[in-house]
């Protein structure tokens, strides 16, 4: 994966169905540890300190915008103004998949 620096990089088990068009289930999905990213990229963010999700992001004005990509359209998107916190930690760059 071209990986330089590996104290930059951290692996994230996927746990739910809501990007299993990106990663599926139980996979290790590559992040790349920083604190932004561009509008639709797919980013690990903490909300509200303690909530912890992988989605697709994107930020208009003043709302954060955390978008599913899953073949089960049961799973919203979420959307969040400035009284919620936010924080990046990371661009997901990979995925390392057990195949069974």
């Amino acid at each position: 994966m071209d990986i330089v620096n590996p104290e930059e990089y951290f692996f994230l088990r996927v746990n739910g169905e809501s990007m299993n068009k990106v990663v599926k289930n139980g996979a290790f999905a590559l992040i790349h540890k920083q604190d932004s990213v561009e509008n639709g990229e797919i980013a690990v963010v903490l909300v509200n300190g303690f909530d912890t999700t992988i989605k697709k992001f994107t930020k208009q004005g003043d709302l954060i915008i955390l978008e599913p990509q899953s073949n089960d359209e049961t799973f919203e998107t979420q959307v969040y103004d400035k009284n919620t916190s936010i924080k990046i930690l990371g661009k997901y760059v990979g995925k390392m998949e057990i195949n069974k």
